[in-house]
């Protein structure tokens, strides 16, 4: 029995099995068969709405004798259309990095909620700026990012006017009269009706999906706006909260005064600034990149410099000895250029990362010098990088605790006392420094001794950012000198590097060029340490708008509206064509005085006062444009002259069209040896109104351009460089005249530098009293040498005549003396 109902169970399931395949497989079927049914009724209706379309089209569409080629240019000239849109819009808009970017950004805005939500007294005022900083990064690009999304929103609203441009068109409304050709017309204008309709689905929904975009954009956009307006206004309340007195005297003090503890604060701390480091690394990967190139093309050169130096000379020892820092050390010498440099590339970036650059030019810095300072002197730089760390430690803190503040007061008494000792250590070094340096340690020990005293006396903010100012500014002096040390150094090493085998000179002269540009790069470093200063006390924002708004506002004298802005651009436009200038002479009067064979015509020298006038004239055009001059103001100012060179200027003008007429017709040129006005020289310099003679006594002589056209100018190297020179010589009477000449002529024809053509001459010059003298006539090669072969050649001549017993008479007086009668001869 149990036998039977487990087979009877059994083959119940089996029945039950097959059944459920066979309804399985009728589901399947009919599945099957409905999607059939639905592909061919969307193709029915696909082929409906053709013939739907058709139909209404016949139906309005009105008959038409126009000519069948106008309609159908109207199909081409849609197809065309139909083209290009579909393939603007099948490249799609570019909006990837908005929206890869947006989240991050949005994640940055979360880190500024908290701040602005969760604010207290206890928040420090680099992190409340650090804060704002980010603000502006972000708003600056929202913006940008508004500005793109509104010239990708213009494009698809010119492609959807172009769409309906099609479905408006009346012209479509006409068929051909001709009924053969209505069916193939329709056809044609159904398949392109539905392509339009799907470039218009998809238009839309791009247009959707942008707007979509940008409303997420503008959202942002506000509420960075909003964050940053309740930022400043923290930040006003803080700064006059600062002034006043924040917390209780430091003998008053005690942990429960402050609503953080060093934990709380440590935490908050390390965690808001592994955001903002993690955020800003990621946003200006770029920029990142930008400084690591700059760092190994520093490197790369002055490492090539070192190489060829080492192969190619062999006093490289001598040479590498002039350099105290890139020789020992190129990779530290790069990194240190680098780090200063590459930190100007960055828009307001975080104080972590500041610090971070900083403490590597501390640490740069101090294995630079360590084999430049004396001992004595380098043992202090090991406190002040321990020192510097603390401070930086303390700098980064969100919030205030009283173990900060106490560090902060350790910190202003240690450097006190490392600045005395470091005072007394460097007066009995015995070093002679400006007094500069001197200087910049008192100033050092000043702010922070008031340091110390603001922080006694509750103030805790201003003490904090006076002392870290003192400390970072004192090592900063050190590292801008050694990186203008280093930039001179690879400068020298360039130009030592680029010498060949044979002493052919570089373009550049370094002793000169030490001269001018250490001097700019004297300039530069103050302002780069300026701008340090400034940001550590964090005005650097305040200053820039200052400047900004005094140098845009407007002023009026008269009828005449200008900016102080547009006056400083015409004078460096100015100042910049004047150093342009200076640079292309320098070149090109080096280029001529080291130039193997240089004829007058060849000579670059000989452009210069043309050069000069192109650069000034096309500087001055450029400052005219730049700073917005208008040009009626220019007629009047021309007129003004006019009137001034009827009065006081005509010689000035007059100067200035010399100047002009030089340039053009080439009277004389730089290095011409010439006789003008009583006085004779080489020409060293032209310029515009006047130029400069060298004589031959080492005196300069600067003559006006309208002297050398008016008055009679006597050039000696007008054509060439040769010269005839006379030179008398007298015999005795009663000397063999024949044997003289011949004599004379052979020392004249064996000489170096005497031409061959024409050929010198001997000539019986006249009977004088005591002698008969012989004139030479010779042409010499070079006028710059006939003094001394004059010399030489005279010298030649006595000794010729000593050897052969000629005699070179000299005047002889006979004096007879009568004595009066009764006076004897003594």
């Amino acid at each position: 029995m149990m036998t039977y109902c487990f087979y009877a169970h059994k083959k119940g399931k089996a029945y039950r099995c097959v059944l459920w395949l066979i309804g399985f497989t009728f589901f399947v079927s009919g599945f099957a068969s409905a999607q059939n049914k639905k592909k061919v009724t969307a193709e029915n209706d696909s082929l409906k709405m053709a013939l739907n379309y058709q139909d209404s089209l016949l139906h309005r569409a009105k008959k038409s004798d126009t000519s069948i080629n106008s309609l159908l240019d109207k199909i081409e000239y849609y197809t065309a259309s139909y083209n290009q849109i579909n393939g603007v819009l099948s490249k799609g808009i570019d909006t990837n990095t908005i929206s890869d970017g947006l989240p991050r950004m949005e994640r940055g805005i979360r880190i500024v909620r908290e701040t602005v939500n969760n604010n207290d007294k206890s928040s420090t005022l680099r992190y409340l700026y650090a804060v704002r900083d980010i603000l502006t990064r972000i708003e600056d690009r929202l913006e940008d990012w508004q500005d793109k999304l509104s010239q990708r929103n213009a494009r698809l609203v010119k492609t959807q006017a172009r769409i309906s441009e099609f479905k408006r068109d009346p012209t479509l409304n006409f068929i051909p009269s001709e009924s053969i050709l209505q069916k193939q017309y329709l056809q044609q204008l159904s398949n392109l009706n539905s392509k339009f309709a799907k470039l218009e689905s998809i238009n839309r929904t791009k247009l959707l999906n942008l707007g979509l975009l940008q409303n997420r954009v503008v959202q942002n956009y506000i509420r960075v706006n909003d964050y940053k307006n309740q930022i400043n206004d923290i930040l006003n309340k803080f700064a006059e909260r600062s002034i006043s007195k924040e917390y209780p005297y430091i003998w008053q003090a005690k942990p429960a005064d402050y609503p953080n503890s060093f934990a709380v604060a440590w935490a908050a701390t390390v965690a808001m600034n592994h955001r903002l480091l993690s955020y800003f690394i990621i946003s200006n990967w770029t920029i990142h990149l930008s400084g690591i190139l700059f760092l190994a093309a520093f490197f790369y050169w002055v490492y090539r410099s070192l190489k060829k130096i080492r192969e190619s000379n062999t006093e490289s020892g001598i040479i590498l000895k002039k350099a105290d820092f890139v020789p020992a050390h190129p990779f530290i010498s790069s990194l240190l250029v680098a780090s200063i440099i590459t930190l100007f590339f960055y828009d307001h970036p975080p104080a972590i990362f500041v610090e971070i650059i900083m403490f590597v030019m501390l640490v740069c810095t101090g294995i630079l010098i360590k084999t430049f300072w004396p001992k004595n002197l380098y043992q202090y730089w090991l406190p002040v990088i321990v020192l510097t760390s603390v401070y930086d430690v303390s700098n980064l803190f969100i919030k205030v605790s009283y173990a900060d503040r106490i560090t902060v007061s350790i910190l202003s008494v240690s450097c006190l006392i490392i600045g005395f000792s470091f005072m007394k250590s460097l007066k009995k070094s015995g070093l002679v420094l400006p007094g500069a340096y001197f200087l910049l340690l008192r100033v050092f020990m000043a702010m922070q001794l008031i340091s110390l005293l603001l922080n006694f006396a509750g103030r805790f903010s201003i003490a904090k950012m006076l002392g870290y100012t003192a400390l970072s500014g004192l090592w900063e002096t050190v590292s801008l000198y050694v990186f203008v040390r280093i930039v001179m150094e690879a400068i020298f090493l360039q130009l030592e590097s680029g010498k060949t085998s044979d002493e052919t000179p570089s373009y550049f002269d370094y002793a000169t060029l030490k001269t001018r540009m250490q001097n700019v790069l004297n300039v530069v470093a103050v302002i780069f340490w300026l701008i340090w200063v400034a940001q550590n006390f964090n005005i650097i924002d305040f200053l820039v708008d200052l400047s900004t708004g005094l140098l845009s506002q407007e002023h009026t004298i008269g009828d005449t509206k200008f900016t102080f802005g547009n006056v400083l651009l015409f004078i460096i436009i100015i100042w910049i064509a004047s150093a342009l200038s200076k640079t292309i002479t320098y070149f090109f009067e080096f280029a001529d005085q080291h130039a193997v064979s240089a004829t007058r015509k060849n000579k670059l020298s000989s452009s210069i006062l043309l050069v000069k006038l192109s650069i000034f004239g096309s500087g001055f055009l450029l400052a005219i444009i730049a700073s917005s001059v208008p040009i009626e103001k220019i007629n009047i100012i021309i007129g003004a002259l006019s009137v001034g060179i009827g009065f006081g200027l005509q010689t000035i003008v007059n100067n200035l069209v010399s100047g002009v007429i030089l340039a053009f017709e080439k009277p004389v040129q730089i290095g011409d040896i010439i006789e003008v006005g009583g006085h004779s020289g080489a020409i060293r310099e032209m310029g515009i109104r006047a130029s400069k003679i060298a004589t031959a006594d080492g005196s300069e002589i600067i003559i006006p351009n309208g002297d050398l056209l008016s008055q009679h100018l006597i050039n000696w190297t007008l054509s060439n460089n040769n010269r005839r020179v006379e030179l008398i010589v007298g015999v005795a009477y009663g000397s063999e005249l024949d044997k003289v000449r011949k004599l004379l002529y052979h020392l004249v024809m064996d000489r170096e530098y005497i031409m061959k053509t024409p050929a010198p001459m001997v000539l019986i010059h006249n009977f004088s009293d005591n002698s008969v003298d012989f004139r030479i006539l010779f042409w010499v090669e070079d006028l710059t040498k006939w003094l001394e072969l004059k010399s030489r050649l005279m010298s030649d001549i006595y000794e010729t005549f000593y050897l052969e017993k000629i005699e070179i008479p000299f005047p002889q007086r006979d004096v007879h003396l009568y004595y009066p009668e009764g006076k004897p001869e003594k």
